[in-house]
């Protein structure tokens, strides 16, 4: 967000002078800055509430535009007008500035989210409010967004800090850099402003260079990181430093600069989306036009589209619409159900609590003497509170949010709604008693036929259900390593990818006379609790072969965070995967698949042409392991359900929670079905087990808990207990 006190840069030329105006001329406000201000938030706020326009976050990249145009010159100005860079005098601004309101923001969001959030994700807030307070909000949103094991995480209230983070690391460097040029070129009697336009294109080339590399290897990490951003804000750098050339510009080229400006960064916002690699190559678009913006009206008239009463005052609350919109989008979203209505309430929400925010906060202090740079002002109040005595108040608040729910003592109003202690996982399913009988395979079929009747019993159940069991098991405050598979969380052998992986990811006993392999995908490796309590008792030995997001299909596929060398990793662990099995010769080979890879396919392929491939590359991969002598079972997805990390709060219930079978989910569920119905092979029994009993009804509706079980941590992979749960439907699915 660009934030600063005064507008740096030239001033436009006054009636009462003759020339044009001092390119330092002083303290001065620019409205057409104000106004871009204006527009950049509102396409912010739209692409967040609304979903349209599609690219509304390029306002991001007009911020840092802004920002770095608007630091420089207040810099630059300094210097010439004193002989130095005061650090103290700069960072107390920018204090000043920042965080009153950030930190009421914060506050506010910690507290409200031990309100409607459930203690594990009321923690994550106050653990992103601490980052967020810290700068370094973007790091931890990146670190985060790369974890694939955090994939499915609900969205932090607090993500859109991360912005505020790069500009202010971005200010940890630049004004030193400034000042260390400046000083360097005038011990040699030379002008600071061409090095300083020399290093500030340095910034932009190597900045862009490594945005380029970064958007290609690591998108994620390119979005957030300072370094792959740096260029946006050097632009506005080495704009600042050029403004005095832009004072002899025609009036008609200012016009149509300006228009064709607001033109790029409108047809931007419409035509660049989530899938467009971002922040290069396609920052370009918003950011010049930003450039050719602000040039247009720099030395000269602004344009008069941006330039009016309307656009300067949301412009000037700009940096309080960002701040609350996002907590107001994510907090309201779990007490009002999506629509007009939603949207409404949180649009009233922000401008109320934007507006509230910047009379009594921002705007009284920085009108106050508290840390005012320069000589010292008569001491004045910030409402009704010292400026000392507000930021002290601030610290302890945050201090209590942060310290309070991090000793374990939690918030008192959420104490009585949470269970004093997490229960063990509960036993897998007890089945109502069977006659014993000789034949193993009827026994096992028995059985899975009582653990199918009591299932369906208790799905019709949550279904029917108005209010979360009084025992949710995981409770609902656990952490969010609790709901995995062990084998991942705990294990970490999502990833077997050497021969040295095998001992360390192999269960059971290792001199069992049967074993089990499973290939896949993280989807694989969370049916691993159930088929663990399946085949351990049986004598079995269980091997992972999996690598997250890549299935054991014979169809090239790309990560979900783009990664440059993903698609031949995952082609190649394919392959190796299918030697290990030929080298084992496994007695059960289980494989299993996300719904989801069908949509990454590197090839492109959607709908029916998707369904396809998908289908020649599953018998691609039987035919690979025909040449064992195994049963292999192919494991259906399950279909993908809500997540408890995000859809379960204190101010809803099971309804809220339901999900419904996709068209597309049915679809792909139908196509492995009768791939596998159709394969002939020589050697290889091949066997497809629909999953969509074990988690919905009939009428495919699926509960988000089962009993006193949740079934999905995020939407996608099975929670371990409701897993182990499945052992009695999935012993005789794997044995036959």
């Amino acid at each position: 967000m660009a934030t600063t006190d005064t507008i740096a840069g030239p001033a436009v030329a006054s009636p009462h002078r003759s020339g044009p105006p001092s390119p330092d001329a002083g303290r001065h406000l620019r409205g057409d800055i104000e106004g871009l201000r204006a527009v950049a938030v509102l396409l912010v706020i739209a692409d967040h509430l609304l979903g349209w326009p599609n690219g509304g976050f390029i306002g991001v990249d007009v911020f840092f535009v802004i920002s770095g145009f608007l630091i420089t010159g207040l810099l630059l100005r300094e210097h010439r007008a004193t002989g130095r860079i005061s650090f103290a005098d700069f960072y107390r601004r920018r204090i000043r500035r920042i965080l009153p309101a950030s930190v009421l923001v914060l506050v506010v969001t910690a507290a409200l989210a031990h309100v409607v959030f459930f203690a594990n994700r009321a923690r994550e807030t106050v653990d992103d409010a601490f980052w967020a307070l810290l700068f370094a909000g973007n790091w931890h949103f990146a670190s985060d967004g790369t974890d694939y094991q955090q994939a499915g995480d609900a969205v932090s209230p607090l993500q859109h800090y991360w912005s505020l983070a790069v500009e202010e690391q971005f200010y940890v460097v630049w004004p030193v850099v400034l000042l260390a040029v400046l000083g360097l070129v005038a011990r040699r009697g030379r002008t600071g402003r061409v090095a300083v336009g020399g290093v500030a294109v340095l910034v932009v080339a190597a900045g862009y260079a490594w945005a380029v590399h970064e958007t290609a290897s690591a998108p994620t990490w390119a979005y957030f990181s300072t370094f792959s951003r740096s260029w946006e804000l050097g632009l506005g750098a080495l704009l600042a430093v050029c403004a005095p050339a832009l004072f002899g510009m025609p009036v008609w080229l200012r016009s149509v600069l300006g228009l064709a400006g607001l033109a790029g960064i409108v047809l931007g916002a419409l035509l660049i989306d989530s899938a467009t690699p971002f922040p290069a190559p396609w920052a370009l678009v918003p950011v010049l036009s930003t450039v050719a913006v602000i040039a247009a009206g720099t030395g000269g008239a602004p344009p008069l589209l941006l330039d009016n009463p309307p656009g300067r005052y949301v412009g000037g609350l700009s940096y309080s619409l960002y701040l609350w919109h996002f907590p107001a989008i994510v907090l309201l979203a779990e007490l009002v159900p999506a629509g007009v209505g939603h949207q409404a309430l949180v649009a009233a929400v922000t401008v109320v609590a934007a507006t509230a925010s910047y009379h009594l906060v921002e705007q009284p202090i920085r009108r106050s003497g508290w840390l005012r740079p320069g000589p010292r002002l008569p001491r004045r109040r910030v409402a009704r509170l010292g400026g000392w005595t507000a930021t002290a108040l601030a610290a302890a608040v945050v201090a209590v949010a942060v310290v309070l729910p991090a000793t374990g003592s939690g918030w008192p109003w959420a104490q009585a709604a949470v269970p004093a202690a997490t229960p063990a996982p509960p036993p897998p399913l007890a089945p109502a008693p069977v006659v014993v009988t000789p034949d193993p395979v009827a026994e096992a079929a028995a059985v899975a036929a009582q653990a199918q009747a009591v299932l369906g019993a208790d799905i019709g159940t949550a279904l029917a259900a108005t209010e979360w069991p009084p025992a949710v098991s995981p409770y609902l405050d656990a952490p969010a390593a609790a709901f995995e598979s062990p084998e991942w969380a705990v294990d970490d052998c999502l990833n077997v990818t050497t021969e040295a992986d095998l001992p360390r990811c192999s269960y059971g006993d290792p001199a069992a006379l049967r074993t089990a392999v499973v290939l896949g995908d993280s989807v694989a490796i969370s049916w691993m609790p159930g088929i663990r309590a399946a085949l351990e008792p049986r004598g079995w030995r269980i091997q992972l072969l999996t690598l997250g997001q890549c299935p054991q299909v014979g169809v090239p596929v790309r990560a979900i965070y783009v990664e440059a060398d993903f698609t031949a990793r995952c082609t190649a662990h394919q392959q190796w995967a299918i030697e290990q099995v030929r080298l084992l010769r496994p007695d059960v080979v289980v494989l299993s698949s996300a719904a989801n890879s069908i949509t990454r396919l590197a090839s492109g392929s959607t709908d029916a042409q998707a369904l396809a491939e998908w289908r020649e590359g599953l018998l691609g991969t039987l035919s690979a392991l025909d040449s064992v002598p195994s049963r292999t079972v192919v494991l259906g997805t399950p279909p993908p359900g809500e997540s408890i990390q995000d859809c379960l709060t204190r101010f809803n219930g099971p309804p809220d929670c339901v999900s419904t079978i996709s068209g597309w989910t049915s679809d792909f569920i139908r196509t492995e079905q009768e791939t596998v119905a159709q394969f002939r092979g020589t050697q290889l029994q091949a066997t497809y087990v629909d999953t969509r009993p074990w988690v919905c009804d009939a009428a495919a509706r699926c509960p988000l808990v089962v009993g006193s079980t949740p079934v999905y941590a995020d939407g996608t992979h099975l929670v371990a207990s409701y897993s182990a749960r499945l052992a009695p439907l999935l012993a005789p699915a794997l044995i036959g």
